[in-house]
């Protein structure tokens, strides 16, 4: 875990001489559960000392299900609940996290076994140019469709959209969370923009 510490080290050295200059310093972080579904990079990052050293631990809650994985949310519900649960356990002050949110989803081709990052609307493209029904997921509250391309190889895909953006921002709320983070702009469902207001109380 040397590398864990210097990294650590670093970022207090950093955040001194930048808060002597006026500036703040967030730190992105991968999602750690603190258990087996943590990403595999995860414990390298020490929550505790990151978020002591920074003025906020921007935590990446995406990629639940990716490349790596079987076909599944790219974050569900109660994995994200997890990974917030997972900080205020390491002493992170909720006024420190922000939200890491996805923009895009991922095309698992299950013939091919491999797996396309699509933008929101490379994903809607694909639902119509298939004629694919997109079924919600109450489990992970997300939404998923399958279809069969044009050379017969089976697709499953799992995306975001506003309606699962909510789920998302109803935590930010219930833990009073500094706020959220997009990966990244252009990939997202536009109607993200109209959801976001109408969900996140801003502190003044």
């Amino acid at each position: 875990m040397t590398d864990r510490d210097s990294f650590s080290l670093m970022i207090k050295k950093l955040s001194d001489a930048l808060h002597q200059d006026g500036k703040l310093v967030t730190v992105s972080v991968p999602a750690n559960t603190g258990d087996s579904r943590a990403n595999p990079w995860s414990p390298w990052f020490d929550y505790k000392k990151l978020g002591q050293y920074s003025d906020g631990l921007m935590i990446m809650t995406y990629d639940e299900h990716n490349p790596r994985t079987k076909p599944g949310s790219t974050a569900s519900v109660d994995w994200t609940e997890a990974t917030i649960q997972y900080a205020l356990k390491q002493e992170v002050p909720p006024s420190k996290i922000l939200l890491g949110i996805a923009g895009y989803g991922w095309d698992w081709d299950s013939t091919a076994n491999k797996a396309v990052y699509s933008s929101y609307a490379q994903v809607m493209d694909q639902k119509n140019k298939y004629k694919a029904k997109v079924v919600w997921d109450s489990r992970s509250q997300t939404p998923h469709f399958s279809y069969v391309d044009k050379n017969q190889h089976s697709h499953r895909v799992w995306f975001e959209n506003s309606h699962s953006l909510g789920f998302k921002l109803n935590l930010v709320e219930k833990y009073n969370l500094r706020g959220i983070g997009i990966w990244r702009l252009g990939l997202e469902d536009s109607k993200y923009w109209k959801i976001i207001p109408e969900k996140i109380k801003v502190k003044k």
